[in-house]
């Protein structure tokens, strides 16, 4: 086989690639939305969202191919990131000299058609492709074409979103230059992420007035989510502005949050599998916490719960009880369990245990340790009780009235 082609600016373009740190990270419900879509509206049984490393193509989200990653000299997307502006689509692979004698083209997936948007960042890199894939020849419309590119658009806003909200974890630890961080990351946020995504919002809603009778019911529910995906990730943001601003001139205690409207929304963004039943008992108070902060922590514990249960009918119980000044909840499953000598150190950043999911994949060691960050941060804290086999429960502590 050709070897690929290789863009002149490869080191500084890999070195962008790494400071998003999205590499070898585990799936998120967000990213997996996005090739749902993307595969719904180009009408094709498999979607990819593609990074490409010095040596190899990793998967951030895969649907319909059920591998992590490939050699890189086996991306059709080496080619998309050479033109960064436009879709590429190679309709039969097999008739292009450049992919003809590809194994994912001459075996399994035995993939036929492709078509790539790119990943672009804001400083003009080319991270990898949004990409979709069918077994059969095929061809895509503009106005496929034009979704296909706004998909990508997401992505990168992800990424970038992820990127401020790490560089705002690591600022919260160096209290002497805290202030001065966020307040870089508010402007960065609100002059590079709000103007996008209330573009990709306008647009989807405009395609769909424009075209709504030319498309079925699918692709204009299609349509429909992009417009929310959108909305909802400018809520997130004034929600992470919000929060910078209360870091800058400290908590206001008055505010309270409505703690079993939180874990709803967590657990309908998570969209447990069907075999997972979340079980929430009792009451559920109004906390004074950030709700951005709540949400983060309840859905940090709730999705390892769910990734980390070997059980035929997956049940995880949540419960509170108030007493004492403080708020105390209990996150519990029935899933595999955690070793006693491991639980010292899972609250450790980047500390994992090797221990592959449900979905094959491998911790981070970033979640916990964000859980943790953010109760201390507020005058909580969390703790484990877990056997193996058997299941585990964290018991988490917020204070009536929050640092």
């Amino acid at each position: 086989m050709s070897t690929y082609p290789i863009p002149k600016n490869e080191q500084q373009r890999l070195k962008e690639l790494y400071d998003y740190e999205v590499l070898d990270t585990i799936s998120e419900v967000e990213y997996d939305s996005i090739t749902k879509i993307a595969a719904q509206i180009c009408q094709v049984p498999a979607s990819l969202i593609t990074f490409l490393d010095k040596d190899r193509q990793w998967f951030k989200s895969h649907l319909g191919i059920d591998i992590n990653e490939t050699p890189r000299a086996f991306s059709f997307c080496n080619y998309t990131i050479m033109e960064p502006d436009k879709v590429t689509v190679v309709p039969d692979l097999r008739e292009d000299e450049r992919f003809a004698a590809n194994p994912l083209v001459t075996h399994q997936p035995n993939a036929v058609f492709y078509a790539g948007a790119p990943l672009v960042t804001p400083a003009g890199y080319v991270l990898g492709s949004i990409c979709v894939l069918d077994s059969k020849v095929n061809n895509l419309s503009a106005e496929q074409l034009d979704a296909l590119q706004g998909l990508a658009q997401q992505v990168v806003t992800r990424l970038e979103l992820q990127k401020k909200i790490n560089s705002l974890n690591i600022a919260q630890q160096e209290l002497q230059s805290a202030n001065k961080s966020l307040k870089n990351f508010a402007h960065l946020v609100s002059h590079d992420m709000k103007t996008p995504l209330a573009n990709i919002s306008m647009i989807s809603r405009s395609f769909k007035k424009n075209y709504e009778n030319s498309f079925d019911e699918n692709a204009n529910d299609c349509l429909d989510l992009i417009d929310r995906s959108a909305k909802e990730l400018l809520v997130f943001v004034d929600d992470i502005l919000a929060q910078s601003e209360m870091m800058n001139q400290g908590f206001e205690a008055g505010e309270s949050v409505d703690s079993r409207a939180i874990l709803e929304k967590v657990i309908n963004l998570i969209a447990p599998p069907e075999d997972i039943e979340i079980r929430l008992t009792g009451k559920f108070p109004r906390v004074a916490m950030n709700k951005t902060s709540l949400q983060q922590v309840f859905q940090n514990l709730i999705t390892n719960a769910i990734k980390y249960n070997d059980k035929e009918r997956g049940v995880i119980d949540i419960s509170c009880l108030s007493n004492d000044g403080f708020h105390y909840f209990d996150v519990s499953d029935n899933g595999c369990g955690i070793a006693e000598q491991h639980l010292d150190i899972i609250f450790e950043q980047r500390q994992t245990l090797g221990v592959e999911d449900r979905y094959g994949n491998l911790g981070t060691g970033i979640g916990l340790a964000t859980v943790q960050n953010i109760l201390e941060a507020n005058g909580g804290q969390v703790i484990v009780h877990s056997q193996q086999n058997i299941g585990s429960t964290f018991k988490i502590s917020i204070p009536y009235r929050s640092n």
